[in-house]
């Protein structure tokens, strides 16, 4: 098969979902499949379905000057900076391909090469990730717009958190100094593998060798046809909606990968609950009545197993019925 490449650089942040939007509007059934590659400065992305106001601290956004863009794409907040080279398959739905699922697992085996390419184990988990030794190293997400079917992902070489850590709305300070903490722990940046990531011209070169050898013929492009230019010139993006502060697409907190979350609630009389899970079990847990050399107890627990009802009937004595009815609806194990 052929597949167009189109290399655009560093485009600003609006620009950057505008090219995306614009060229699977413009594509056709006989049209060729596209990978877009491109830089963009830094700026959060909402997924299709999420609120601004619900999601972000808006006071924090413009004082940090952090642009925030509502994409057409599914999936949740994601952070783009310029350590980052933003990637976009856009296939027409003619090819066969209509739901998310089905192009991530046609491309997945092209992204895994890229990363083995320089040296770099990566694995392909749950329709829409990456992950290398343990963590997540990227994620994916879709939409169909127009007649095409657009994937968008990124590969991280150098992520610097603390943008995305202080705009993020948040109940507390210790919520986002634990956010800062699972995603220094849970997610990787290349220059977390070595010391020598690959630079984002070197992943431009190699996307044409690994495709090649993946018998893909790369029709390199550096260039938008006239059509496509008056496509994504009027592209519309919708603006992100901050009065409408509708539930949080996570409840209370924010999903840090596959299987983990962050959570905290607090209650009229001042007591609150924090919780961060993983693969099904409580990877810390710090509550208003207890110090955190108590709750350290939950660690590797299941919700509701005997060993945690115990461990919480230690500590909440009398009170157990009312913190377990809040362990219950703090916690959040799945999407």
């Amino acid at each position: 098969m052929q597949l167009r490449i189109i290399s655009l650089g560093v485009l600003s942040p609006e620009l950057l979902h505008k090219t995306y939007v614009g060229l699977a509007e413009a594509q056709s059934d006989s049209d060729l499949p596209i990978l877009l590659l491109v830089q963009s400065a830094a700026h959060l992305s909402l997924g299709a379905a999420q609120s601004a106001g619900a999601e972000l601290d808006l006071l924090v956004c413009k004082k940090l000057g952090v642009p925030v863009l509502q994409r057409s794409l599914g999936g949740g907040l994601v952070w783009v900076d310029g350590g980052q080279l933003s990637y976009f398959f856009i296939f027409p739905t003619a090819w066969g391909m209509r739901r998310a699922t089905e192009l991530f697992d046609h491309i997945a085996p092209w992204i895994v090469a890229l990363y083995a390419h320089f040296g770099v184990l990566v694995e392909a988990r749950d329709g829409h990730d990456f992950w290398c030794a343990g963590r997540k190293i990227g994620g994916t997400g879709a939409a169909s717009i127009g007649r095409s079917l657009v994937l968008g992902g990124s590969i991280m070489l150098h992520v610097d958190w603390q943008g995305f850590v202080g705009c993020v709305a948040a109940p507390s300070e210790a919520f986002r100094a634990w956010l800062a903490e699972a995603l220094e722990d849970s997610v990787w940046s290349w220059s977390q593998l070595s010391c020598s990531p690959p630079t984002p011209e070197a992943l431009r070169a190699a996307f044409p060798l690994v495709l090649e050898k993946s018998g893909v013929q790369a029709v390199i492009e550096t260039v938008l046809s006239r059509d496509e230019q008056r496509a994504v010139a009027e592209a519309e993006l919708e603006e992100p909606e901050w009065e409408d502060r509708r539930s949080r697409r996570v409840a209370a907190g924010i999903k840090i990968k596959a299987g983990a979350f962050l959570t905290e609630r607090h209650w009229p009389e001042g007591q609150y609950l924090r919780i961060w899970t993983e693969n099904g079990c409580f990877r810390r847990v710090k509550a208003s009545l207890w110090a955190e050399s108590e709750t350290q107890i939950f660690s590797g627990l299941q919700m509701d197993s005997p060993a945690f009802n115990a461990a919480l009937q230690q500590l909440a004595g009398n009170e157990y019925d009312l913190w377990a009815a809040r362990f219950a609806e703090t916690a959040v194990w799945k999407d």
